[in-house]
């Protein structure tokens, strides 16, 4: 299993990092432009800069989990300047994480990634993907980012945010092996998803492989072959029955008109007949029979 990790681009100029991780080990990273994809990558996860993302922990007693995400949701977006996409996600007990990020940019980071064949399974905010801890704050940073990670924030490490919401609380940095490590958990259970809604992955569906096709192409041949040749059976069943009740009505005229040399003869012969005593082509079941008695 092949996990790819990268940063979610937001500008034209953006050429974020691009890791894969295989058995647990990070292998050395290449910048997006110089990417290919591997058909062994099995999960893609792109990571936003928390400057680029908002989120907001909610807590709404006596709500189910699916209608507080809801509700989270829609608040966080009343909240928001303008319009936004946002995704949210019942965490524990009345707890409600949310996040909101600009369309545009949102759209504009998978066009990016797409074109260097990347459809991330899961778009987090990088606050999102590094755990808290109980007694003080975590520093990260990834790939030219950096965040502050608290219990219930998630901001970016500079000195206005540190002055507001850290104040004197104890800050610790992250190393880099532990910070692998829990963008590496976030990868296996995002705490949430930004690909939600409008933005939800949607895959191209494949009704049936390349062998499924071969052989579903070969049983129609065979389904089309069998048809025709029972069609062909069929006919020829019906012209060798035609040809022996022909030879059969030829042989009982002959026997009453031996001048007869053919059945279109015969035939001609019997429509003469039917015209002479007065009966019309649908009443030959008599002289039919008398024929055939004969």
């Amino acid at each position: 299993m092949t996990t790819v990790i990268t940063r979610f681009p937001v500008a034209a100029t953006d050429d974020p990092m691009v890791y894969r991780v295989s058995d647990g080990q990070w292998q050395n990273g290449v910048v997006l432009s110089d990417f290919i994809p591997d058909a062994a990558d099995e999960t893609v996860m792109a990571i936003v800069s928390p400057a680029d993302v908002r989120c907001v922990w909610s807590v709404l007693p006596d709500l189910e989990p699916r209608q507080a995400e809801g509700v989270a949701k829609l608040r966080i977006g009343e909240q928001s300047l303008g319009l936004v996409h946002s995704a949210a996600r019942h965490i524990v007990d009345d707890v409600v994480v949310s996040a909101t990020i600009a369309p545009a940019v949102m759209q504009d980071g998978l066009n990016r990634l797409a074109l260097r064949g990347l459809n991330p399974d899961i778009v987090i905010p990088f606050g999102l993907a590094v755990d808290h801890a109980p007694d003080h704050i975590i520093k990260a940073e990834f790939d030219g980012m950096n965040v502050l990670r608290g219990e219930r924030f998630a901001i970016p490490d500079e000195a206005v945010f540190r002055e507001l919401l850290v104040g004197d609380a104890k800050v610790e940095a992250a190393a880099v092996d532990q910070t692998r490590s829990m963008l590496l958990a976030a990868s296996d259970h995002p705490l949430l998803n930004l690909r939600d809604g409008l933005f939800a992955k949607r895959e191209r569906k494949v009704l049936a492989t390349a062998e499924q096709r071969k052989w579903i192409i070969r049983l129609a041949g065979a389904v089309v072959a069998t048809t025709l040749l029972l069609g062909i059976v069929t006919l020829a069943k019906y012209w060798s029955a035609t040809n022996t009740e022909n030879e059969r009505a030829l042989a009982a005229a002959q026997k009453i008109d031996p001048s007869i040399q053919d059945i279109e003869q015969a035939e001609s012969q019997l429509g003469r007949a039917l015209q002479q005593k007065g009966l019309a082509q649908g009443r030959f079941a008599p002289l039919t029979a008398g024929l055939w008695r004969a």
